[in-house]
């Protein structure tokens, strides 16, 4: 299919289009030469970074011998990286809908205007996509920053496997900005509709069945909104998934890489690197989770401004046309899931927070329970006397 051009569009995903062909995880069309070229430039930079990085040729922040489940949350770590980003690149190149999003999403735009008489605020979507761009540009120069700051062969072996990551969970950011957006703009269509039901209680039929029909105009708008948002759910299905758990992995390990560091007093940069790539990984999950949560409060202000309609209910084809869309929006709920195994809200930040900050305190109890225990080890090996 060809990319989709459109207002809509312009103002939202078409600069992370554009920045995903530039890091090579988006062909540069639907031909398979370049489909070819984004899986080659994958192959090679994932090869070559487990190379240098398996090859064991740099210098560690633990005592990579002896100190093993710091080894295995290091090397655990790694890999969740590189298998996320090989999922992100092969769903791009292969099983990526975007096409078919930006199609639904620029038809909710042309039936809103034309069935409403409502234009969709163009502004308002290139603000909210705006601060989202912003906030992806800030975090990988800062990112960017902190890894030429601390210097390590470590760090740089991930650092482009982590802007694709960023790159990914930031586009999935943008397309709920806009259904965001959409739903505002349905909220204030729906106001002007009940309005102009009251204005015209009093009127000829002629005149008041225009009104009504501007309901069943608004379920079917809401039920584009909804169908999006499925198909939305359905491209990010699995890479949605694989960045949630590889961000509770890294949100679990850093603050444990933090305390470590200041355990064996190495060197500060490291510090700084950890709680950077601390707060920069958090603040990429609470965006979208907050932006999803405003959704679905949305919706249900949406659905109540029609089951809290007492007016004018003696007449009964306004009764049927409320009935109709009140049992739609009450089997559709804007609700935003990562395989249909957890909700992207602020109940699952919440989950998050909690989860990772156990995970955090188990990992360094474990860690002074390892130490402690290979110290008495050591203190209850016999020495072998010195020869007279």
């Amino acid at each position: 299919m060809g990319q989709v051009s459109g207002e809509l569009h312009a103002v939202s995903l078409l600069a992370m289009n554009r920045v995903m062909k530039c890091i090579v995880i988006l062909p540069m069309g639907q031909h398979l030469v370049a489909k070819v070229l984004c899986v080659m430039v994958l192959l090679i930079t994932v090869g070559l970074s487990s190379y240098f990085r398996f090859s064991f040729d740099y210098d560690f922040t633990y005592d990579f011998i002896n100190d093993h489940f710091s080894r295995i949350v290091d090397l655990t770590n790694y890999v969740a990286l590189m298998m996320s980003h090989v999922v992100i690149v092969n769903q791009l190149v292969w099983r990526n809908c975007r096409t078919e999003i930006d199609s639904q999403l620029e038809r909710i735009h042309r039936v809103m205007n034309a069935q409403l008489g409502r234009r969709v605020n163009l502004d308002r979507v290139r603000s909210y996509c705006n601060a989202i761009y912003g906030s992806l540009f800030i975090r990988c120069l800062i990112f960017g920053l902190i890894n030429v700051y601390n210097n390590r062969a470590l760090t740089y072996y991930a650092l482009y496997s982590e802007i694709v990551l960023h790159a990914r969970f930031s586009e999935f950011t943008l397309y709920c900005a806009v259904i965001l957006a959409l739903y505002q703009e349905l909220i204030l269509a729906s106001l002007s509709v009940l309005a102009e039901l009251e204005r015209s209680r009093f009127e000829l039929w002629s005149v008041r069945r225009l009104s009504l029909e501007k309901l069943a105009k608004l379920q079917r708008i809401h039920g584009l909104i909804w169908r999006a948002n499925r198909c939305l759910e359905r491209n990010f299905q699995l890479c949605l998934i694989i960045m949630l758990m590889k961000f509770f992995v890294d949100t679990s390990a850093l603050p444990y890489w933090l305390y470590l560091s200041k355990t064996i007093h190495t060197d500060v940069s490291i510090q700084y690197y950890c709680g950077i790539d601390e707060c920069v990984k958090i603040l990429e999950v609470v965006v979208p989770c907050w932006i999803c949560t405003r959704c679905d409060a949305m919706q249900r202000r949406f659905r109540s401004m029609f089951y809290t309609l007492t007016k004018d209910r003696r007449n009964g084809q306004l009764n049927a046309a409320l009935n109709r869309l009140c049992l739609q929006l009450g089997q559709e709920r804007c609700q935003f899931s990562a395989g249909g195994l957890v909700e992207i809200s602020t109940e699952m930040l919440g989950k998050f927070l909690f989860g990772m900050i156990s995970y955090i305190v188990i990992c360094i109890q474990f860690s002074l329970n390892l130490t402690a225990s290979n110290s008495s080890k050591v203190a209850r090996t016999p020495t072998t006397n010195a020869p007279l």
